[in-house]
């Protein structure tokens, strides 16, 4: 009897283990989801906010150009109205004067929408970013950064050794998470290789480029981080879908 009845408590004591366990991975997951959500609802939010701010800036840009395209009627109405010995010459001043000013104001508005895109661009790569900071665990993105530094090193390899016509011999390396001894020998052996000559490494850790590597010689330099990625996978995708939607 003092058998099975010791054998009833681990029993209900494993059933009891196994709901805890249980409802402690469901709640992370309903706690990441939700944590999603936000970062999405944000990131909705602030493009809607910076499509309105471009539509903003082109109609204004709209308007400046009516409002020229108004100055330079008003002044053809003048040069008509001038002598027919200077009239010629008023009419042309006043068609240039139309150009110049109806240039400007799409070259204002084109600049302002340029500026409007840069910034949405930008506040993308950052959202992004900051998507992927929650979404991946601190293993995976060691792992992503291992990746990302073997790529680089056989990417580097593969390049034209004239692109590397530095006399300089010291390499500035800024590294999400710490470089493993391998990882060193082989960025060395990769970089002395391409300039002809030894390199002496020096390195900086910088968590913001989240995992990867940017390596600076000069003015040289070589953007194998993550955050370079989304810089040039956003551009595409929002020309992708984006675009299409509208």
């Amino acid at each position: 009897m003092n058998i099975l009845h010791l054998i009833l408590i681990q029993l209900v004591t494993f059933i009891f283990i196994v709901l805890f366990l249980r409802w402690l991975l469901q709640a992370n997951i309903t706690k990441a989801i939700k944590r999603l959500q936000r970062l999405n609802q944000q990131n909705m939010q602030k493009e809607r906010i910076l499509k309105e701010e471009i539509e903003r800036a082109k109609e204004e840009g709209n308007l400046e150009i009516e409002k020229s395209k108004d100055k330079a009627n008003r002044l053809k109405e003048e040069a008509k109205e001038e002598a027919d010995r200077i009239k010629e010459e008023i009419l042309a001043k006043s068609k240039e004067e139309a150009r110049r000013i109806i240039d400007g104001a799409m070259k204002n508005a084109k600049k302002k929408e340029a500026e409007s895109f840069l910034k949405m661009q930008d506040q993308a790569i950052s959202v992004a970013a900051d998507m992927v900071k929650y979404i991946f665990t601190d293993k995976n993105l060691k792992n992503l950064h291992v990746q990302l530094l073997d790529e680089l090193i056989q990417d580097i390899k593969g390049l034209d050794q004239r692109q590397f016509d530095i006399k300089q011999n010291k390499v500035e390396l800024i590294y999400a998470y710490t470089l493993e001894s391998r990882q060193k020998q082989g960025l060395k052996e990769a970089l002395s290789s391409r300039f002809g000559h030894d390199v002496s490494l020096e390195e900086r850790q910088d968590p913001e480029i989240i995992a990867g590597l940017i390596i600076k010689m000069g003015g040289f330099v070589i953007d194998g981080s993550i955050k370079n990625k989304l810089r040039k996978i956003i551009p595409i995708m929002k020309s992708k879908y984006i675009v299409r939607g509208d």
